[in-house]
């Protein structure tokens, strides 16, 4: 039977230190190149160029859905759309008008998302690039740098889109779906993920493009693993992966390291994708793991 979900024993900073201890353990034994080499951010690092980059990270992070194999499919004809210079291919698009994102996204079909879908986040993406020059300058535009996060500045960049796009388009779900309301209940895992790798580093993972807005704003990009490993963690109690999930887990692990409170969530997240972690103990699995001794499920294996 797995373990109760239970906080960390002790004393506040004595469990700090020794949650730390060990997730440093999980970060140094991490293969971070084998991980990033199946992971969406590598479509980002295809690019040489900082402003292709941000475009492109923010199509891998939307489109970061369903099962792995899958997403790697869809953004490899993402690429081949948006062709070896997309900040070049936006502009000559946003010239055109919206005929031109349509073409360049037809017949694409990804689940719930549409060639639709991507031309109306493309059409929008190029009316912030005419008006701003570069996406960073753009999501900056919309930021309250007094702000304890970057949520208001998504939610702030997602009206701007949809307001560029209005009339132009059908107002999907589905649209609603690839680009969320980072002001809603949500825990708004893609676009926090997308945040990560562009204000984090710039490191082995992160592109750190936008590092002047504060790898201390960031909230952590809660999905069903990283929500998982948190409660055995004793990061959270909360048994739903929503927007206040993800301020609790982000508000633990900034104790941690007050500066950059995801640093461990690149390792931490494939330590479940990878299937490393298998949610139960089993004692040749979990005294393997670098967090067994602070992992209410594998003190029990």
């Amino acid at each position: 039977m797995t373990a109760p979900i239970l906080a960390w024993p002790g004393t506040p900073d004595g469990a700090d230190a020794h949650l730390r201890a060990h997730l440093e353990r999980l970060l140094g034994a991490a293969d971070l190149a084998a991980h990033r080499a199946r992971d969406p951010v590598r479509f980002a690092w295809r690019y040489a160029q900082p402003h292709d980059q941000a475009w492109v990270s923010l199509f891998a992070a939307t489109l970061a859905y369903g099962r792995a194999s899958l997403i790697g499919g869809a953004l490899e004809e993402v690429c081949r759309r948006l062709g070896p210079e997309p900040a070049q291919s936006l502009a000559a698009d946003h010239r055109q008008g919206p005929a031109a994102a349509r073409a360049r996204f037809e017949g694409f079909v990804y689940r719930l998302t549409r060639g639709e879908d991507l031309a109306r986040l493309w059409h929008g993406l190029g009316a912030l690039q005419a008006e701003h020059g570069d996406l960073g300058t753009a999501f900056a535009a919309g930021d309250d740098p007094g702000a304890p996060d970057l949520r208001p500045a998504l939610s702030a960049l997602r009206t701007r889109i949809r307001a560029h796009t209005a009339g132009h388009f059908p107002d999907r779900q589905a649209f609603g779906h690839l680009l969320p309301d980072a002001a809603g209940p949500s825990a708004n895992k893609r676009l926090n993920l997308w945040l990560r790798w562009l204000v984090r580093g710039p490191d082995a993972i992160d592109l750190g493009l936008w590092s002047q807005l504060g790898a201390h704003r960031l909230l952590m990009p809660v999905d069903t693993h990283v929500h998982r490993l948190a409660r055995y963690l004793g990061l959270t109690a909360r048994g739903t992966a929503d927007h206040r999930t993800a301020v609790e887990i982000t508000a633990a692990l900034r104790r941690l390291d007050p500066a950059d409170p995801l640093r461990y969530d690149f390792a931490l997240a494939h330590l479940g994708i990878s299937g490393a972690c298998v949610g139960r103990p089993v004692a040749e699995v979990c005294r393997a793991c670098p967090l067994q001794p602070v992992c209410v499920v594998g003190r029990g294996a």
